[in-house]
């Protein structure tokens, strides 16, 4: 796994339209000739098998490298598993990878449940502490990762800090079962932190200001250890180094990791009040480490029912039906958005026994390593961002529902699930599944199971969800960069199919199946958008709209119907609900429309009974994903259009669209706001087959009856090929064809622009000469690329590629 380091047969289609919807259609695809083992390599970005060439710069990027502690302060690897609840072995260390943002603290009281939401409103956490004002920054106690160190002068054990604004902010404590007879033996863990294990012997307390070995039984210091914590703030690292002098190790000891906020001498745990979900007597711990993915699943239900604590449980009660009707559905309440449900379950009966790391000293003394874990099935993973936002989590700033980020960390964690069948010696295919408003990376694995099976374990497929830095930036700036540099991970974990990928979500990431598909096209093989509004915002009908936020770009730049004409190699699946209260359904109807007037392929199921929190959880979309095939993108269509709107262009994040399948380089003369430019191409030098139109309706089963209507393709004979090209271009400053992509030969040109505009012809013949009316314009390099400069109007050239004649 892992290898890091038209016909129209419309009868009665009008009252379906006005009754329902008007259809959609998936369509076979245009199946390519050339095998994919064959292409891979070629079809990647260079170094990086299995990310599609034609990316933008922020996913060919580097992964930045997270500062570690020096080597005198920690003489061991920092190379910890990239999958969170998972440990490995490395030259003499134990390393293990906590979750991230999962310090959440016991299952708590409504207040302290209301209060701990963080900022994704339907992501319902399920431990109860908040934060106190200031700077533990809401995640102050946050574990990211664990190391035990082995030298035969010393031991070492390490905490890194997911957050560490203020240094003085969070403690540690570690416990031992040695598993010899002495010391004897307590349970209740010292220094304020109101937990208790069976058989434990020592308590190494760590914070900034203090670190002590204690003997669990007699609650004294262990004589001799005089410690000191090693604070590293740029790798956010507490280090303490026991002498084993002082303790000596064998055989193999039990180790436990528990993590609060500090008092102000840093000498045990803060009792965590009641206004920040503190219960008289209860544990003061926000977080236990070495709970494994296994026993922090995606559904992990409450040992007691949890209070009405979120928008989605409210507008949901009662609304579900019978427990017979409902096959599908996840327990709500058992949703782990946040990977710590288990620990919030746990951390309430006040015992911790079960959550253990093993420590072989054999082991680390002959530096053994291990590979880095590779589950199958759904976990969290993370990655280091090059984007400096900041530490910890903050309110959302913005208006409506369009805020910036407010999880800033540098690791920022996303979801995978890796099919049973995966075989890294073969490329399996991609499947995003963008998450939506108000929820987080976990939306899938904890409401969704058996879309989850459709679309993943059911297709051989790797399926993945990014966090975007928050619930609702509606997949712009940051957001799509975490998007870029997820697929990057993806590409250098698993062996993936570059021509493989899907895109899907619901709500708003239904509008990036819109989105993101749209601006990048040649990336695509199909898209699904589950009740994905059609703008970022909502619309009733065109003109009619709200936008999610104001000003900016998801207000100016947030229309997606003026986009589809990119979409006509892209098969396109939507769902839309009559009821859906929060993307209506006439806008989504007008969106299905606009695929129909194109006679581009859509296959659209449309529910008169759906809304959209009721809809989103039960968790059957079987009539949309039962549409999503084996499919792979076009490569090197005859004809295409891209229209993009050039104010998403973001060098400084190397984001925003650039070119479509031959055609590079693209650059507007205009970047206003909200403006469109738009180029369309034609080699006739491609055969391309004459196209039949085909409309079909029905009627599909699911969560309630739903109406079907979809269009499809059939190939027909191909034109005779011509030495022809024709160019139509519309505010472009800028572009470049790729002729031998175009299967240019010897070729007339036809280029018509309402503007001036460069046009780059690349892959020419060496020293040959571009001509208009049988002048020169332009002479190829030695590199075989000639500028021409376009005027307003009609231009016509004669060119020669490399392997052309004439």
């Amino acid at each position: 796994m892992a290898r890091r380091g038209g016909k129209r047969e419309r009868a009665g289609v009008a009252a379906l339209a006005l009754a329902i919807a008007i259809g959609v259609a998936l369509a076979a695809p245009q199946a390519q000739a050339l095998s994919a083992a064959k292409r891979r390599v070629a079809d990647s970005v260079p170094g990086i098998p299995g990310l599609p060439t034609g990316v933008p710069a922020a996913a060919t990027a580097p992964e930045p490298a997270l500062p570690e502690p020096s080597s005198a302060e920690w003489p061991f690897s920092s190379d910890f598993s990239h999958t969170s609840g998972t440990g490995m072995l490395a030259d003499g260390a134990s390393l293990w990878t906590d979750f991230i943002y999962d310090d959440h603290g016991p299952l708590g009281s409504p207040v302290g449940i209301a209060d701990n939401a963080k900022v994704s409103s339907l992501a319902v956490v399920h431990g109860g502490f908040a934060y106190p004002e200031g700077q533990a920054d809401k995640d102050g106690a946050d574990i990211f990762t664990a190391g035990v160190g082995y030298t035969p002068e010393a031991t070492y054990w390490r905490v890194d800090w997911n957050t560490l604004a203020n240094a003085d902010v969070p403690i540690a404590e570690w416990t031992f079962a040695t598993g010899s007879a002495t010391p004897a033996s307590g349970e209740e863990w010292p220094a304020n932190a109101k937990v208790k294990s069976a058989g434990i012997q020592y308590a190494l307390v760590v914070s900034a200001q203090h670190a002590q070995l204690l003997e669990v039984a007699t609650g004294k210091p262990v004589p001799g250890a005089e410690l000191h914590t090693e604070v590293n703030m740029a790798a956010r690292s507490f280090i303490v180094r026991v002498p084993t002098s002082v303790v000596p190790v064998s055989g193999s000891w039990q180790v436990r990791l528990a993590a609060g906020l500090a008092n102000a001498a840093g000498t045990e745990f803060a009792t965590v009040p009641p206004q920040d979900g503190g219960i008289p007597g209860g544990t003061n711990v926000y977080n236990v480490s070495f709970r494994s993915y296994q026993q922090e699943s995606p559904l992990v239900c409450p040992t007691e029912a949890l209070p009405e604590s979120s928008e989605l449980t409210s507008a949901l009660e009662g609304e579900l039906g019978a427990e017979g009707e409902r096959d599908h559905l996840p327990v709500l309440e058992c949703g782990n958005f946040w990977m710590e449900s288990d620990q919030a379950n746990t951390l309430a009966t006040g015992d911790v026994s079960r959550y253990a790391l093993a420590v072989d000293w054999s082991q680390l003394a002959a530096r053994e390593s291990t590979p880095e874990p590779e589950p199958t099935g759904y976990s969290d993973r993370w990655y280091v961002s090059p984007l400096q936002l900041g530490e910890g989590v903050v309110e959302a700033e913005g208006a409506n529902t369009y805020t910036g980020p407010t999880y800033l960390g540098r690791v920022q964690p996303y979801a995978v699930y890796v099919p049973s069948t995966y075989n890294p010696k073969k490329p399996a295919p991609l499947t995003w599944i963008l998450h939506s408003l108000g929820v987080n990376l976990n939306q899938y694995g904890a409401l969704a199971p058996t879309q989850l099976e459709e679309e993943c374990q059911d297709r051989g497929s790797i399926c993945a969800t990014t966090e975007g830095f928050g619930d609702g930036q509606w997949y712009y700036g940051a957001a799509q960069v975490d998007f870029w540099d997820v697929w990057h991970q993806l590409a250098s974990d698993y062996d993936l199919n570059p021509d493989a990928t899907v895109m899907s979500g619901y709500s708003m990431g239904g509008f990036a199946s819109y989105k993101l598909v749209l601006e990048y096209p040649d990336l695509f093989a199909q898209a699904m958008a589950l009740e994905g509004p059609v703008v970022c915002g909502q619309r009733f009908v065109a003109g009619v709209e709200t936008a999610a936020g104001s000003g900016g770009q998801c207000e100016s730049d947030g229309k997606t119907t003026p986009l589809i004409v990119n979409a006509k190699w892209i098969p396109y699946v939507m769902t839309y609900g009559a009821l859906d209260e929060l993307v209506p359904f006439t806008g989504g109807l007008e969106q299905v429309a606009a695929f129909d007037q194109l006679g581009y392929r859509y296959y659209a199921v449309l529910y008169p009974a759906e809304d959209h929190l009721v809809f989103a959880s039960q968790n059957d979309f079987a009539p949309a994903t039962s549409q999503l095939g084996h499919l792979e993108r076009a490569q090197d269509p005859g004809s295409f259009t891209f229209t993009w709107y050039p104010d998403l262009v973001t060098s400084s994040l190397g984001i925003g669209p650039s070119g479509d399948y031959w055609v590079s380089g693209l650059r507007a003369r205009s970047t206003n706001a909200g403006e469109l430019a738009s180029v369309v191409v034609s080699s006739a030098a491609i055969r391309e087959a004459t196209e039949t139109v085909e409309h079909h309706t029905g009627t599909a089963d699911g969560p309630t009856p739903a109406v079907t209507d979809s269009l499809t393709w059939t190939p027909g004979a191909a034109p005779a090929k011509r030495q022809a090209l024709a160019l139509s271009l519309t505010d472009v400053a800028a572009l470049a064809v790729n002729t031998a992509a175009a299967k240019l030969k010897c070729a007339t040109i036809t280029a018509t622009s309402d503007g001036a505009a460069a046009l780059t012809l690349l892959a020419l013949r060496p020293e040959s000469a571009v001509t208009e009316n049988g002048a020169s314009v332009a002479v190829a390099s030695s590199g075989g690329s000639a500028t021409v400069e376009l005027s307003a109007g009609s231009t016509v050239l004669r060119a020669c590629s490399a392997g052309g004649h004439g």
